[in-house]
């Protein structure tokens, strides 16, 4: 038996943009109803906690940025907006200390002294940036987040609604709405949705084409008692020319537990083919080089890789940009869809698009289009 949804406006996708542009919507007083494919919320935002909390810390404070962890005030306002909005706790990235470079091949790390930093202030968020998709979802009622229901097809109906057919672990779904607002990679809207009518090929080419940020990446954390690396002098930020971690932070939590994080710098490919185990290994044998025996004996390890991850990566986006790319959405879903079906997501922002910040920024434009 198919069940059938109606809403005003549809948001595919429960990331920060559909979260944000949710939220916005309500502060309008427009309906709406997020659908999203996975189980959880927050998309490219993972964050998780010990398996080992710390007595009288609140897990949801002591979690560690399986995702994206900074964001910068004087380069990024709508998130420094919204995180004072939410009353969320901001501190700043720990970089007192030396930084190391690992030359690899048996040769000791080399130890830079790092002077007054000159680039902007990098900022993380207490318990994570899962905190701030946490504080979005509280303020939406609790029926407008659908989770589990994966939209396949979108149908443009005589009467001018659109109708989305949507895949859930219970059943198939139809929803009925007058306005759909994408939230998700434009390569798996290209990709996963069929269209009828079909979008127009500069607009699927462009979607096609458009590298999704971060989605050919994987990302390391190993979470320690005490951050023994402060006690050397050390920042914990390392940086290396044979990885397989090629950049390295530190990742403490605000209180409890200490953490360092790096971005694995070994292609999506060879990723599969050494296999999880073999990559924690080398990874954890790197540390140990690097930060001395105390980093060779984690609380946790976490590993996550995105190019695996199947509602934010396709095929394509197995290899990264070697720099960031210039995102931004030219082409338009007219004639057949209007202003029915707007795009939003950071990857089609031209202001920040990619970062958090982008993914704001193409809210408050989606919210604006609802609007007016």
């Amino acid at each position: 038996m198919t069940t059938t949804i109606n809403t005003p406006v549809a948001i595919i996708g429960g990331g920060l943009s559909g979260l944000y542009t949710a939220y916005l919507l309500q502060q309008r007083g427009i309906q709406s109803t997020i659908f999203e494919a996975r189980d959880r919320l927050g998309g490219r935002i993972v964050s998780l906690p010990s398996s080992k909390p710390t007595a009288n810390i609140d897990a949801n404070v002591e979690r560690y940025d399986l995702g994206p962890s900074w964001f910068w005030p004087d380069m990024h306002p709508l998130m420094d907006n919204l995180v004072n909005e939410l009353g969320l706790t901001a501190f700043q990235q720990y970089q007192t200390g030396a930084h190391l470079f690992d030359r690899g091949r048996g040769n000791s790390p080399q130890r830079h002294e790092l002077g007054i930093a000159t680039s902007p202030i990098s900022m993380r968020l207490s318990g994570g940036m899962l905190s701030l998709i946490e504080a979005l979802a509280t303020k939406l009622p609790t029926d407008a987040i659908q989770l589990g229901h994966q939209i396949h097809l979108m149908t443009q109906l005589a009467t001018g609604d659109i109708a989305l057919t949507c895949a859930t672990p219970t059943g198939d779904v139809t929803i009925t709405t007058q306005k759909v607002i994408t939230a998700l990679p434009l390569r798996l809207l290209s990709d996963t949705i069929q269209f009828s009518p079909s979008l127009p090929d500069k607009l699927i080419n462009e979607c096609t084409n458009t590298l999704t940020w971060m989605a050919a990446h994987a990302k390391f954390v190993a979470v320690y008692d005490q951050p023994f690396w402060r006690q050397q002098g050390l920042s914990g930020s390392a940086s290396s020319q044979t990885g397989p971690l090629v950049e390295i932070h530190d990742a403490s939590a605000l209180e409890g537990k200490a953490a360092l994080f790096g971005f694995v710098g070994i292609n999506a490919t060879a990723r599969k083919t050494a296999g999880r185990e073999t990559l924690i290994k080398v990874t954890m044998d790197q540390l140990t080089a690097l930060f001395g025996e105390q980093a060779a004996k984690p609380v946790d390890t976490f590993l996550i890789d995105w190019s695996e991850e199947k509602f934010t990566a396709t095929e394509q986006d197995q290899f990264g940009a070697n720099s960031h790319p210039m995102y931004g959405l030219a082409a338009s879903t007219s004639p057949d869809w209007n202003s029915n079906l707007i795009i939003a997501g950071t990857e089609s922002s031209s202001n920040a698009g990619g970062y958090l910040e982008g993914a704001l920024a193409s809210s408050l434009q989606a919210a604006k289009q609802i609007t007016h």
